[in-house]
């Protein structure tokens, strides 16, 4: 696995791993697209860019990504509470996560800046369901990657 997609299940792994985020949605946080007949609530994230840092030497492994992270629930009260839940662990976040990526490697978070927040809802488009409530978070993290 490249180191620049090695990100991704970091995220999935400090996400999963908050008490409070666990306790609304177990492990129902997925990348890019949820499964329509998922229980709600459910995380949904997506990197959106991703830019390699340089130095004179060339590559220096330290990366910045834009991702955003959507709070998907039935209500807007659950929404918002989750959101919370994903802003208090993101916002401000520095450490090490551990990954399995054929051995175990550590991604160094150096920091996450929250950039925006916004809420929204989507009306239901089967008439069967009723609609959904957003809340949008986006970060800028920068990490690095490193063989443990």
């Amino acid at each position: 696995m490249s180191i620049e997609v090695r990100l991704e299940p970091a995220l999935f792994t400090k996400l999963k791993n908050d008490s409070d985020i666990n306790g609304m949605v177990s492990t129902r946080i997925s990348p890019v697209a949820l499964d329509q007949e998922l229980d709600l609530p459910a995380i949904m994230y997506e990197i959106t860019g991703s830019d390699p840092k340089r130095n004179l030497d060339g590559r220096n492994n330290l990366i910045q990504s834009d991702v955003d992270i959507y709070c998907i629930a039935e209500t807007y009260s659950d929404a918002t509470k989750l959101g919370e839940y994903v802003r208090r662990s993101m916002s401000g976040g520095r450490g090490n996560v551990f990954i399995n990526d054929g051995g175990l490697v550590n991604v160094r978070i150096l920091g996450i800046t929250h950039t925006d927040d916004r809420i929204e809802y989507s009306p239901p488009v089967d008439g069967g369901r009723t609609g959904t409530y957003t809340r949008r978070f986006s970060f800028l993290i920068s990490y690095r990657p490193e063989d443990s």
